[in-house]
C-alpha cells in the first residue's frame, strides 16, 4: 500500500514539473523521451500538453507516433485526425494516418457522393484556418476602401472603376467568409469519433438487449448522429447505421 502511494506521489510530482515548465521545453523533452525509444514516456509528455490546451499539428503529429509505437493503433489513428483538422494539408499526418488506418482490422468502403463536395473539401484543406481567416478579412477592407473610393471620387472614371473593384472584392469577401464559416465549422465539430475499444457491438437501437446490427474493431471513424443516454447513434462511411455504447468511441 505504501509503495503504491509512493508511485502515484512520484506520478503527481513528475506532472507537476512538466506543467510547471515553458511548453516548448515540454515538447522538447517529449521529443528527447521519442528519439530514446522512450515512447511512454514521450506520449505522456505530449498528454501533458494536449491536456493543458495546447494543439498543434506537429504535436499531435508527434503524439500519434508515439501512441502507433506503443502498440495503440486506435490511439494514433486519434491523434492524427485531430491533427489533420488543424494542419490539413500537413503531407507526414496525411500519410502516417492512411498508413494507421491499414492496421485496421474493419475495411469501410465510403459511399459515393458528388465530386463537386470532393473539390469543396480539397480547396477547404489546402489552407489553415487563419490563411482563410486572414484573406477574408483582407477582402473586407478591400470592399470598405474601394466603396470609401467610390464615395469620394469626383471623376466618372474613378468611381466606375471603384464599383469594379467593389464588386470583385465583395464577391471574393462573401465568398471566403462562407469558406472560413465553414472551416470553423470543421474545427469545431463534435459528431466525428474513432472506435476505441477492441470490439464494439454494434446495436439496431439503444438497448443493450437489442440485436446486433454489425460488429466494429478498433481504429474506425464513425459519425455520430444521435446521442440517448448512454448510446450514441452511428453512421458508417458506407452508410450502414446502428448503435453502440458512447464510451466505446472517443470524440476527434
Amino acid at each position: 500500500m505504501r509503495s503504491a502511494l509512493v508511485i502515484v506521489g512520484l506520478h503527481l510530482f513528475a506532472q507537476m514539473f512538466l506543467w510547471a515548465q515553458d511548453p516548448e521545453e515540454v515538447f522538447a523533452r517529449a521529443n528527447g523521451f521519442y528519439q530514446q525509444n522512450k515512447f511512454a514516456e514521450a506520449r505522456e509528455a505530449y498528454e501533458s500538453l494536449v491536456r493543458n490546451g495546447y494543439e498543434s499539428g506537429a504535436l499531435y503529429y508527434n503524439l500519434g507516433n508515439a501512441w502507433y509505437r506503443t502498440g495503440n493503433v486506435a490511439q494514433a489513428i486519434l491523434s492524427y485526425e485531430r491533427g489533420v483538422r488543424l494542419a490539413p494539408n500537413d503531407d507526414d499526418l496525411q500519410h502516417n494516418l492512411q498508413l494507421a488506418n491499414l492496421m485496421t482490422t474493419d475495411r469501410i468502403e465510403p459511399a459515393p457522393r458528388l465530386f463537386v463536395w470532393d473539390y469543396w473539401d480539397g480547396f477547404k484543406g489546402a489552407f489553415s484556418a487563419t490563411t482563410i481567416l486572414w484573406t477574408t478579412y483582407v477582402f473586407f477592407l478591400l470592399l470598405f476602401a474601394s466603396l470609401n473610393l467610390f464615395v469620394v471620387g469626383r471623376s466618372y472614371a474613378v468611381r466606375k472603376s471603384a464599383v469594379i473593384f467593389a464588386g470583385s472584392a465583395g464577391l471574393l469577401f462573401f465568398f471566403f467568409l462562407v469558406v472560413c464559416v465553414n472551416r470553423i465549422s470543421d474545427l469545431a465539430r463534435d459528431d466525428q469519433a474513432i472506435v476505441v475499444t477492441e470490439i464494439a457491438i454494434v446495436k439496431n437501437s439503444p438497448d443493450a438487449k437489442s440485436t446486433d446490427a454489425f460488429v466494429l474493431h478498433s481504429g474506425v471513424k464513425v459519425q455520430i448522429t444521435d446521442r440517448v443516454s448512454e448510446w450514441v447513434k452511428i453512421r458508417l462511411a458506407d452508410g450502414k447505421v446502428g448503435w453502440m455504447e458512447g464510451s466505446a468511441a472517443e470524440v476527434i
